[in-house]
């Protein structure tokens, strides 16, 4: 009888052990909120630091980048940016109304439209890149 009585009591115990680790469902699969992340119902991702959510893929934020909900390869380890949903490097060009473009004059590049300028010998004047016709620079 008491062995009956101590099964039963092992039993109630596994229960509670086992409803207090929350289960989700992500899609077909059921998982543990604490060790994972789901993706847009559709993909899992461990949390551990070295994953994370795409839309609805999981990815290695250190090898890639989430660019408008699309995976993009890491282009430039250190300045890498979204232009879009394409990768850049900051440093070498820049993202001028969704186009990615060469900086024409290092820092002080300027967009105009979808091109790049030196605003220190240029104007952008409706989406065009001209040389002023009266400057300060030819006195």
């Amino acid at each position: 009888m008491l062995a009956i009585i101590f099964h039963c009591w092992l039993l109630i115990l596994a229960c509670i052990i086992s409803s207090s680790r929350a289960q989700f469902t992500c899609g077909q699969f059921v998982y543990d909120a604490r060790r994972f992340l789901c993706c847009e119902n559709t993909d899992l991702c461990k949390r551990d630091g070295t994953r994370a959510c795409c839309g609805r893929f999981c990815y290695n934020p250190t090898i890639g980048m989430c660019c408008k909900g699309r995976i993009r390869d890491r282009c430039d380890s250190e300045d890498a940016s979204c232009c879009a949903d394409r990768c850049y490097s900051m440093k070498k060009q820049m993202c001028c109304n969704g186009k990615v473009v060469a900086r024409c004059a290092g820092n002080e590049s300027a967009c105009c439209d979808t091109g790049c300028y030196n605003p220190r010998w240029k104007q952008c004047k409706n989406g065009k890149i001209i040389f002023p016709q009266k400057s300060r620079f030819y006195y």
